[in-house]
């Protein structure tokens, strides 16, 4: 049987994916097996904003196809919240939705997950995914992959009991 979530248990389930997802010395150590930018502040900060804004939009994917609308807007509406936790100011935040985010859940919400991996190279690195090392390119993709197939089989255990 599966567990029946409320609403404000669905949003806090989805918020707990996005940051077991998002560890800063996890989503580090992705970056140094795959040799990504992560020497300074600057990279590290940028690397980290283009990873959250992708497990965001996974999470909001996997959202909109396991759970009702609600969760989804419900989901959405914490996001402030969550980037302040993070550190980011209002204005970054706003440009987080912008910007990065947008760049992931527009090609999510297309159901075309596997352009994911082409964004993040294109605005981590300005490069074209074909420039970018195999073993980078491969290592990402298939992270990016175990995330989302992660989330969306975690939230398919669950029913969802809105009131």
């Amino acid at each position: 049987m599966r567990r029946r979530l409320s609403l404000a248990e669905a949003v806090d389930a989805a918020r707990m994916l996005f940051e077991l997802n998002t560890g800063e010395q996890g989503v580090l150590s992705l970056a140094r097996q795959a040799g990504l930018p992560a020497d300074t502040k600057e990279n590290r900060e940028h690397l980290l904003l283009e990873w959250r804004a992708y497990v965001h939009a996974a999470v909001l994917y996997a959202l909109m196809v396991q759970a009702p609308n609600v969760v989804v807007l419900e989901y959405l509406r914490v996001t402030q919240i969550m980037l302040r936790s993070l550190g980011y100011s209002s204005n970054e935040g706003k440009d987080f939705v912008d910007g990065a985010f947008s760049a992931y859940a527009e090609p999510m919400v297309r159901t075309q997950t596997q352009e994911c991996p082409a964004v993040f190279f294109r605005r981590l690195l300005g490069k074209d995914i074909r420039e970018v090392p195999g073993h980078a390119a491969a290592m990402v993709s298939g992270v990016m992959a175990m995330i989302l197939s992660a989330v969306m089989d975690k939230l398919e255990q669950y029913d969802f009991a809105l009131e």
